[in-house]
């Protein structure tokens, strides 16, 4: 500790589960470990991050599933810590660590992002995450340029609810669509990626309300009320500091 501030964010829990191409239940899982972590809650803000706009396209550097250097995403997840000092500069002083090998630029307090997906460290600080992942030395059209939903944790947790049919392939008989119930169309699905191996997600708060699914709402940048609140680039760089 150097002034009542955290050295490092906590490391990537060991056992943080992980399924390629469910970018948010690996992160509403991650958020689920770190909100039941005491010394975790105490110090840090937890937020859910999804990235996406308007037209479902969004492009970021620095992905694992990047064939060249960029990959374009309909959404993407994130979480972010926030140090929470009371009347301090966190982020003022330059530290170097050692985490599971890797070796991670570190500043004493400041924000700190997890991304399962990103080649960056994890955690990565904000700073650098966001210069390697948002390349602002390339032009790109409006289309492809990213809005942030930041959403506290607590309430993901809470109102979140998946059923995975974004990831199904549509079902087809004689060339036609067949619709079928959520529960069917599950048992005699072909997914786009293999699912995680354990149930659908859904938050207290949304199956007590019925919800079973409502991953739009949370990526959708355009709803005048909903979950968090939606950033550009320049503006989400200054929250997180």
């Amino acid at each position: 500790m150097v002034d009542g501030l955290p050295d490092i964010p906590p490391l990537l829990p060991i056992d943080a589960p992980y399924t390629q191409n469910y970018c948010e239940e690996n992160i509403y899982l991650l958020a689920q470990q770190f909100e039941q972590q005491t010394h975790v809650r105490d110090v840090w803000d937890i937020s859910v991050v999804f990235i996406s706009n308007h037209t479902k396209s969004v492009a970021l550097w620095m992905q694992k599933a990047a064939t060249n250097h960029v990959v374009v995403w309909d959404y993407h997840v994130i979480l972010i810590l926030r140090c929470r000092i009371s009347g301090t500069s966190a982020g003022s002083a330059d530290r170097e660590c050692q985490a599971d090998g890797d070796h991670i630029n570190t500043t004493i307090g400041g924000s700190w992002i997890y991304d399962f997906d990103s080649k960056l460290p994890m955690p990565c600080s904000s700073g650098d995450y966001l210069s390697e992942t948002f390349d602002l030395s390339v032009t790109l059209p409006e289309s492809y340029h990213s809005l942030f939903k930041v959403v506290p944790a607590s309430e993901v947790l809470d109102w979140f609810a998946s059923d995975r049919s974004h990831m199904i392939s549509p079902i087809t008989h004689n060339d036609q669509p067949v619709n079928l119930a959520p529960e069917t169309e599950s048992s005699r699905a072909e997914y786009r990626s293999p699912p995680p191996p354990y149930p659908f997600l859904c938050g207290a708060k949304a199956k007590e309300n019925g919800i079973g699914n409502n991953l739009a709402d949370f990526v959708r940048m355009d709803l005048p009320q909903g979950f968090g609140s939606v950033l550009s680039l320049t503006k989400f760089k200054k929250w997180c500091f």
